[in-house]
């Protein structure tokens, strides 16, 4: 594809190039332009517009070129292709972002038969929502590929705007599409941020505008992290407020109902309402974790990635890349951004050009196209015509093994002391979000300890703690109950699910009361069945008398229930006691169960049994100590034959 690149630190150097290219008889016809915002001037671009051509073009807060983050005020890729591939639409921002986004897919369809759209955004408030714009065109075509970037400054504009040829936007979309059966493009967004802390609760939030978090004023929330002030402080803005800026670098990932994932950065906050609002939107109830950057880690992930990618668009090799490289990641990484974007222009091989944004817009391994915050997104763009482009060169690097290596620069003494003004904010606020985040995993192991002890037992779940696994052992006498509800079948079909479930739950909580208050552990229902065993994990030398008594208790209780309820429930307890296998079993949902014979017979002494009473084997008659309420049964046990029993009637 016929390209040609400028770098410019002002306008008189713009009129030569363009001079230089009609010389050469190179006639532009669309240009990608990049424009550092402490150096934003319509002039700088208006020599572009004075030759007719297309213009693409944006304020930003770092420009990139190739291997690194340009010094130039501006930097441009100019292309000679027929104004016939591509067009170029400005459309003002609209309260109803949605219906803008329908528009503007039905105008690309209108234009070519196989559209793909560039974007450039710029909203001086919260009126204009990307994503919904977002939404919008994929409703009308959700084969649509849309790639793009929000316009940014590092505090030098306080609204950053994209350019047209009437000056400068502050609040609308740059629309660049490109007729794919001529020009196509493929993109990808790359993150590489980590987890950290434990999830929070968005408890309201309408929009992109968080109110509460974990029913918490958002402000007060963030306050509470990154220590700093959000009292009568009006609307600060991340680009121009340092400390915003700084917990920015901690945004929140959100998973989607669909399964995918987006990051969400911290863009304003409102002190009167008590407000956060993100670089999209954030649903209420939605369940959120603070997330990071591991520097060289990050890097390395998201070289793997686009290593992954080159690889898949195989002899559909780009003539040039098209870069949009969050902001926000640009701070985090720092001087190891370089390393990143040398790595990935080696990878290409080909001209690169792009600029830092407050949004990427593109589509990720993890999610299909939506706006997204904390990443470099990637557009390969590629003349399907021209058959003089290099072939798709080998690349030898195995993505898991290259060394990166961090870039040199040399700062001016103002940017030495910006940078360790930077630095100085950047570790009071990180050390205060990581001790409230060590505070929180300490709490979440607290409650994980809790959960784990509420389905196994104490020494069993410490040894699951230490890492043991296949944690099984022979327990040689031990006593087991079942417990069964008479009548809860019939009951159940005639009451409200609800109620029913209510219900059964007051029942079991009182049973999980009283084998705490024996020492007996409790492991597992089933339906209205209840099972319970003495003497394991730890040898109790009382184990069967213990079931005996809580049997009565539980039988106690639910003559109590049942009458206080009119409720037509009794309950009917068989024990069994002697050898057992115990041990635990699955991987993401662990049990501790009991196998053996001893489970058998007792499971079919509670199903021989009677209302109301408790029915033992022979061998646990043989352990208890007070025999005498107990008169002999026989009963003729399924699969066992005929077997000895023993009757407590509690009636």
């Amino acid at each position: 594809m016929n390209q040609r690149i400028l770098k410019a630190n002002g306008k008189e150097e713009v009129i030569q190039f363009l001079e230089e290219l009609k010389q050469s008889s190179f006639f532009p016809t669309l240009a990608f332009i990049f424009v550092i915002d402490k150096s934003l001037s319509f002039d700088l671009v208006a020599p572009f517009y004075e030759e007719a051509v297309e213009v693409f073009a944006t304020c930003s807060a770092e420009v990139i070129y190739n291997d690194s983050k340009s010094e130039f005020a501006l930097v441009a890729l100019v292309l000679a292709i027929p104004r016939s591939y591509f067009s170029l639409v400005h459309y003002p921002a609209d309260s109803d972002s949605f219906s803008l986004g329908k528009q503007i897919a039905k105008d690309a369809k209108n234009q070519f038969l196989k559209p793909a759209l560039l974007m450039l955004v710029a909203f001086k408030d919260l009126s204009f929502e990307p994503e919904k714009m977002i939404e919008g065109i994929l409703d009308f075509d959700s084969g649509l590929k849309i790639f793009g970037g929000i316009a940014s400054s590092f505090g030098n504009v306080e609204n950053p705007p994209f350019y047209t040829k009437y000056g400068l936007e502050t609040h609308g979309v740059c629309v660049l599409t490109f007729d794919e059966e001529k020009i196509q493009i493929h993109g990808l967004a790359v993150s590489g941020w980590q987890e950290l802390g434990t999830p929070k609760k968005v408890t309201k939030s309408i929009g992109r505008k968080v109110y509460e978090i974990e029913g918490e004023p958002a402000t007060d929330f963030y306050a509470k992290y990154f220590g700093f002030n959000t009292e009568n402080l009006g609307i600060r803005k991340n680009h121009i407020d340092p400390d915003l800026l700084a917990a920015s670098e901690f945004p929140l990932l959100i998973r989607k109902e669909d399964g995918s994932e987006v990051l969400r950065v911290a863009i304003q906050m409102d002190s009167k309402e008590k407000s956060v609002s993100y670089g999209g939107d954030i649903p209420e109830g939605s369940l959120v974790r603070f997330c990071s950057p591991n520097t060289m880690e990050t890097i390395q992930h998201s070289y793997q990635e686009m290593f992954s990618f080159r690889s898949d668009l195989q002899e559909l090799y780009p003539d040039f890349i098209l870069m949009f490289n969050c902001a926000v990641r640009s701070r985090s990484l720092g001087p190891y951004m370089n390393m990143e974007l040398n790595a990935i222009h080696k990878l290409w091989n080909r001209n690169v050009i792009g600029f830092s944004s407050w949004g990427e817009i593109g589509n990720s391994l993890h999610s299909k196209c939506g706006l997204h915050n904390t990443v470099i997104s990637i557009v390969a763009i590629r003349n399907v015509e021209d058959s003089n482009r290099k072939n798709n060169e080998l690349i030898e690097e195995d993505p898991r093994t290259i060394q990166f290596e961090p870039t040199t620069e040399v700062l001016t003494m103002e940017e030495m002391k910006r940078e360790i003004d930077q630095l100085r904010r950047d570790k009071r606020i990180l050390g205060h979000f990581l001790r409230l985040t060590s505070d929180d995993l300490e709490q979440e192991e607290v409650k994980s300890s809790k959960l784990l002890l509420n389905i196994l037992p104490k020494e069993t779940a410490s040894r699951l703690r230490s890492g043991e696994v296949n944690i099984s052992e022979r327990v040689p006498s031990a006593s087991v109950l079942f417990a069964d509800l008479v009548g809860f079948t019939s009951f159940a079909s005639k009451i409200d699910p609800e109620k029913l479930v209510t219900i059964l739950n007051q029942i079991f909580t009182n049973f999980d009361d009283l084998t705490l208050k024996y020492g007996v552990e409790k492991i597992k229902t089933i339906g209205d069945a209840y099972m319970v065993a003495s003497g394991v994990p730890n040898h109790l030398f009382d184990h069967a008398d213990r079931c005996i008594q809580l049997g009565k208790e539980m039988i106690s209780f639910m003559k109590e229930f049942s009458k206080k309820e009119n409720l037509p429930l009794k309950i009917r307890i068989g024990i069994n006691s002697g050898e057992v296998t115990a041990g635990v079993i699955g991987k993401h949902k662990f049990t501790y169960d009991l196998w053996g014979d001893t489970v058998n017979v007792a499971q079919r002494m509670e199903a021989n049994g009677f209302p109301n009473c408790i029915q033992i084997s022979k061998f646990t008659y043989d352990l208890i100590s007070e025999k005498q309420n107990f008169v002999p049964n026989w009963i003729e046990a399924k699969g066992l034959g005929k077997i000895e029993a023993f009757l407590l009637d509690l009636i």
